[in-house]
């Protein structure tokens, strides 16, 4: 584990990514962090500082200057703010004299370098000759803490044998050697994610076992991101982010620990990870969506097209209601950026402008995707833009069914797929015998008043869908027992079935007010975090919950709105 901790740690880019693990190493450790990094505010040349027991067994104060990648020369004295020599001088000449408090003033302080790398043999007598001229015995001392010397903390604190036996061990680094695969599917992974928090009876141990356990798997995700960043599969980083923020939610609620100061940390700097991960990958995608059927695989079949679009329409989206959503969660640092925000929405127009293949669903269940991209684009007011898309859904699905290709099937099968477009097929009658995607559109018309797109709709429902059983799941009280682990629909609630298409969009409004107003629509118990009703759906399919279309309150606000 040491050689893949420390590659790790040469992966590291950007300051606050060590900066957020050292405190993490040093709580495990069994020291009290009292300063971790700010931005904006001076420091002194001290980015965290601690009390904790060294490995003399003296209690001491510990004052780390971390910087990434190796140490040299040009690190030293540079003339730079960020310079090793000039953030050392000032911790002896302004942090230890002016910001250690009187209970601490009498106890050793260590300063120690910390960085990702390792030393270069070039500063050696540059950092010796500094240390042998500040040193104070019983009073200042120095270390360096490279590399390595993070890796066997990192492996005796995090990663303890106690915590994490072999056989899960052995999971792990079958996921780092498998990760640049674009077809694995990460389910050695899921497995230690499964070990770890719920096959071990993690829930009996105490707050402080548990909470090394989730030190652990912040850890392991932190690295599984990193390695697939490294291969280029940025994508196994996303879903690694997506299924551990679930199942860690799912732990600490079933368990009754969300009121757990220290635990529920872990959960959001995870959410955090997610949060960042969904930005680079979209941020990756966004030269793409920006030129014609950039998205578009040369040569590739429409089919695969239609699953590729229809995937990172529905990624997008849930990054934009990510990135709303942070904003009311206090513990989430996130410096809201209104241009960014609006970036996003953008971005969605541009793709669904640029790929045509946007218009034609291959799927039914490709209405999670359109929903999540319909939420994001009515909290922006783009009921034009909106308008001008559902008519194109709905002209693409009529032309797409006349000429028995490409239309929606009631399936997510992809055999079914390649049967009914490219092999010996049945009739295609028997490929749409129920159908989510119509009366979730129709929702939307009567919801947002497209009354012309209602009126073509109701037409294609009745040619086109007349024997299709017209359908929309409904959550009950047994979601949250399910819907962090697994598609809920699969386990809990029931399908409103068969659900008329009226004729007259008025007589569809009052059964949606009906709906509104009868007890199918279930209190929500997740306030703190409900933004993984969104992620639930978009990673395991589940049908996104029907309030986002019957509920007058904006289902991300939780308790708040």
């Amino acid at each position: 584990m040491k050689l893949i901790i420390k590659e790790y740690l040469s992966l590291l880019k950007e300051s606050k990514e060590l900066d957020s693990l050292i405190p993490e190493l040093l709580l495990a450790m069994g020291h009290e962090v009292i300063s971790k990094p700010q931005i904006g505010v001076r420091q002194y040349g001290v980015d965290v500082a601690c009390i904790g027991i060294d490995e003399d067994g003296i209690k001491k104060v510990f004052l780390f200057t971390i910087k990434e990648g190796d140490f040299g020369r040009s690190d030293w004295d540079n003339g730079s703010l960020q310079a090793v020599r000039r953030s050392l001088n000032e911790i002896l000449d302004s942090y230890i004299p002016k910001k250690i408090s009187p209970d601490n003033k009498l106890l050793v302080k260590k300063i120690i370098l910390a960085t990702g790398g390792d030393k270069k043999q070039e500063i050696d007598d540059n950092w010796d000759g500094y240390i042998e001229t500040n040193s104070k015995k019983d009073e200042i001392e120095f270390d360096f803490w490279g590399g390595d010397k993070l890796a066997i903390l990192i492996e005796k604190y995090i990663f303890d044998e106690f915590i994490i036996p072999k056989e899960q061990r052995s999971l792990f680094r079958k996921t780092l050697a498998l990760i640049g695969d674009t077809d694995y599917d990460l389910r050695d992974y899921y497995e230690f994610l499964d070990e770890v928090l719920f096959k071990n009876e993690l829930q009996k141990e105490s707050d402080k076992k548990i909470l090394k356990a989730l030190r652990l798997i912040y850890l392991s995700l932190n690295i599984v991101v990193y390695w697939s960043q490294s291969e280029d599969n940025l994508k196994h980083g996303l879903l690694a982010t997506e299924r551990t923020i679930l199942n860690v939610y799912e732990f600490l609620y079933s368990n009754d620990l969300m009121s757990k100061r220290n635990l529920k940390d872990i959960l959001y700097k995870v959410y955090e990870k997610n949060l960042n991960t969904i930005e680079k990958y979209c941020k990756k995608i966004y030269p793409l969506i920006e030129v014609e059927n950039g998205l578009s695989l040369r040569g590739a079949d429409f089919l695969q097209e239609s699953l590729i679009l229809f995937e990172q329409l529905g990624i997008l989206s849930l990054y934009g209601s990510m990135y709303y959503s942070s904003v009311y969660m206090d513990k989430v640092q996130n410096d809201f950026n209104y241009e960014k925000y609006r970036d996003i929405k953008e971005h969605i127009k541009l793709m669904i402008k640029n790929h045509k293949g946007l218009y034609n669903p291959v799927y039914d269940e490709h209405i999670i995707d359109i929903s999540l991209a319909l939420y994001l684009l009515e909290l922006w007011n783009e009921i034009e833009f909106i308008d001008k898309w559902i008519y194109n859904l709905i002209s693409h699905i009529e032309f797409a069914y006349y000429q028995g290709n490409y239309f929606p099937i009631d399936t997510n099968s992809f055999e079914d797929l390649v049967e009914c477009n490219l092999g010996d097929k049945k009739a295609k009658e028997e490929y749409i015998t129920t159908s989510t995607l119509i009366p979730t559109l129709a929702f939307w018309c009567v919801k947002l008043g497209l009354i012309e797109n209602y009126k073509y709709l109701y037409q294609v429902s009745q040619d086109i869908f007349k024997d299709t059983t017209s359908q929309i799941w409904f959550a009950d009280n047994e979601l949250e027992k399910y819907v962090y682990k697994t598609n809920a629909s699969f386990e809990c609630g029931y399908v409103f079935a068969p659900l008329p298409i009226y004729e007259k969009n008025s007589e569809m409004e009052s059964l949606l007010e009906k709906i509104r107003d009868s007890e199918h629509l279930i209190d929500l118990e997740n306030n703190e975090m409900p933004i993984l009703y969104f992620i639930s759906s978009r990673y395991f399919r589940m049908p996104m919950l029907p309030h986002i279309l019957m509920n007058d309150k904006d289902i991300l606000l939780g308790a708040k709105s």
